[in-house]
């Protein structure tokens, strides 16, 4: 079976910048802000257009039909995200 990318996984992340050519100085820099637009590009995007994306890859990703389970992810998903962009904004404006 196919192992799933892992976004938390920072180091394989720096590799695999690293292999594509990005400069050394900007690894770090990419890493943060990778960590504030994941969060930032979910929560934009919506429980809706999140599972649609989600939905329209299944075949192309060879997954099953799930639709009440993905529902729900993206709504969690969502939210989680919403959350985290409120507090670093709550944070950010904190100092």
């Amino acid at each position: 079976m196919a192992r799933r990318p892992d976004p938390f996984d920072e180091q394989s992340f720096r590799d695999a910048l690293r292999r594509q050519g990005c400069p050394e100085s900007f690894i770090s820099p990419v890493t943060s802000d990778f960590r504030l637009f994941v969060p930032l590009v979910l929560s934009k995007l919506g429980e809706e257009r999140l599972f649609q994306i989600v939905n329209d890859a299944r075949s192309e990703l060879g997954l099953g039909e799930q639709t009440p389970a993905w529902k729900l992810a993206c709504q969690q998903t969502v939210e989680w995200a919403k959350n985290e962009t409120n507090e670093y904004a709550s944070r950010k404006a904190g100092s």
